[in-house]
């Protein structure tokens, strides 16, 4: 398969527990070109393990003993600013998406990704990329776009969403038909998008829309 690479991926693999550890290691594994280096069920044995070691991946559930997951991301990153760092876990809220991948966590996964995904993920975060989980892909994307959109930008965009004209979301909103003309220019640029077609298919594919 394209995925796979030629050398073996070396993964420290750390959580705290010991079954999850063995059926996650099995599975990668038998991947054949992913090679677990150590496995660890603490935060400090995590950090102690990687500098010592200085694998291709370290595989890193959030919340662990000693050391919680979010600061042995920061430590390994003081430590090596290039490391590769991914999280393996089962919290899913915006506040733990968005402190792992702000301290630098470069992918994000849930612990019921299937196999073939879990090593993939890996593969993909060695050649530099970033993964994240889809339904984690959603969420991030609405707590960096909502940082961008105003809240009225946000609601017209719903609304283009729903096919509503700019004249209906005038009148809806109250508003002026140039002031509502403006708000749809200041999304399509912040969308990167050229027209309100191609915004309400980039606001459905991130999930800031419903789709219908």
């Amino acid at each position: 398969m394209s995925e796979r690479i030629h050398d073996p991926v070396r993964v420290i693999l750390a959580d705290d527990h010991a079954i999850f550890r063995h059926g996650v290691r099995r599975v990668l594994e038998h991947w054949g070109t992913i090679d677990v280096v150590a496995e660890c069920g603490d935060g400090r044995s995590a950090l102690d393990a990687y500098l010592d070691l200085r694998p291709n991946v370290l595989l890193l559930d959030l919340r662990m003993p000693q050391l919680d997951g979010l600061e042995v991301v920061r430590r390994v990153l003081e430590a090596d600013p290039a490391a590769r760092i991914l999280i393996m876990t089962t919290y899913s809220t915006e506040q733990d998406i968005g402190h792992a991948l702000r301290a630098g966590a470069r992918g994000y996964l849930l612990k019921d990704a299937a196999p073939e995904e879990m090593c993939r993920a890996i593969v993909r975060v060695v050649e530099g990329g970033m993964v994240l989980a889809p339904d984690i892909a959603a969420q991030y994307v609405q707590i960096t776009t909502r940082a961008k959109l105003s809240p009225r930008e946000s609601q017209i965009l719903r609304m283009l969403g729903e096919g509503k004209p700019n004249k209906e979301i005038a009148r809806d909103l109250s508003l002026e038909l140039g002031t509502v003309k403006g708000h749809v220019r200041s999304v399509l640029e912040k969308l990167g998008v050229r027209n309100r077609t191609e915004a309400v298919a980039e606001a459905t594919r991130r999930g800031i829309v419903a789709q219908h």
